[in-house]
């Protein structure tokens, strides 16, 4: 049986975390307009001490949150089927099959893209597998529908790869209902996933199937998403149109000028005073902070992303390495 929380009542710790949250994302707007006013005033002893203070409140709300998700367990979605193989509370076998395993290579390559950079080739490493391994416990009535589990595993720093990417799962499944919003995310998710996302719809498609996801994050937020025909055919045709052109990792110097830990952004400034900014992997978080305001050698990857059908081209950085310069 598999719990999504353990030793706390869950309703207590969403509403602790949701305040947790909340205050994070206030104090990340602060210090968004703090590394601004640090950039335009870079020898102001002022603004200096205060982006001091602002990233020590950060630091003592992350413990805090730690704390609490120390007691949650594993992350549950609900998936709901329904179509001509899917009726009578039962699943042709040869369609579930294709469809989970669709569904599980999808999360477990949007885990490799937030953790090791989109551009990564081969085979995804064991342990982001390990990580993100999806469980069936039950079924329940529907026309078919399944609650599946995947381990947590929250780190000292707050951080899930599981959860980390079932954020990232929503947030690419809603960004392909367009072309622009594919092209918002396509460059952060790597080619890998738009394929798996594009395989999964086209047997939707084919097989005439409907599917729902269902999931609450650890604030209690509720994640949702529904595919009929018409929009699985829209998913197709938007991943179609949307190419990567470029991909290589490059290494720059410069200082790093701004970062989020709330949303794993971050800024450099290179020594030809263009400001460099994209995500940085999981894994980063303590080096982002140690590292703030200093000169760095950053190790990115660089993807181009053309859309075929507007001509619009767009290019990404992902920080994947980071070294403060002696």
């Amino acid at each position: 049986m598999f719990d999504v929380w353990h030793g706390v009542d869950p309703a207590s710790a969403e509403a602790r975390l949701r305040g947790l949250r909340r205050r994070l994302s206030e104090l990340d707007a602060a210090m968004t307009d703090q590394q601004a006013l640090a950039r335009a005033n870079p020898n102001s002893f002022g603004i200096a001490l205060s982006g001091i203070s602002l990233r020590s409140m950060e630091t003592a709300l992350r413990q805090e949150l730690v704390e609490v998700l120390r007691h949650r367990r594993s992350e549950h979605v609900a998936i709901t089927l329904d179509g001509p193989n899917f009726a009578q509370h039962s699943a042709k076998l040869l369609d579930l099959g294709v469809i989970l395993t669709r569904f599980q290579k999808l999360f477990s390559s949007i885990a490799q893209a937030i953790t090791t950079g989109p551009t990564s080739r081969g085979p995804i490493r064991s342990d982001i597998m390990n990580l993100t391994s999806m469980r069936l416990q039950s079924t329940y009535d529907s026309s078919f529908g399944m609650n599946i589990f995947v381990q947590s595993n929250y780190d000292l720093l707050g951080e899930s790869t599981s959860s980390d990417a079932m954020v990232q799962l929503f947030r690419l499944l809603h960004a392909a209902q367009s072309d622009s919003g594919m092209m918002s995310v396509s460059g952060e998710m790597g080619r890998r996933s738009l394929v798996h996302l594009r395989h999964l719809a086209s047997h939707l498609n084919a097989s005439d199937s409907n599917i729902k996801f269902d999931w609450k994050d650890f604030a209690g937020t509720k994640y949702e998403w529904k595919i009929d025909r018409e929009k699985s055919e829209k998913i197709i045709a938007v991943i179609n149109n949307i190419t990567e052109t470029r991909s290589e990792t490059k290494i720059f110097r410069g200082r790093l000028v701004g970062a989020s830990l709330l949303r794993n952004r971050f800024e450099v400034l290179l020594e030809t005073d263009i400001v460099v900014e994209g995500k940085f992997v999981n894994g980063l978080s303590n080096l982002i902070q140690e590292n703030f305001g200093r000169c760095v050698v950053a190790t990115l990857d660089e993807t181009e992303i053309l859309d075929k059908a507007s001509g619009e081209a767009k290019t990404f950085y992902t920080l994947k390495e980071i070294d403060s310069i002696k």
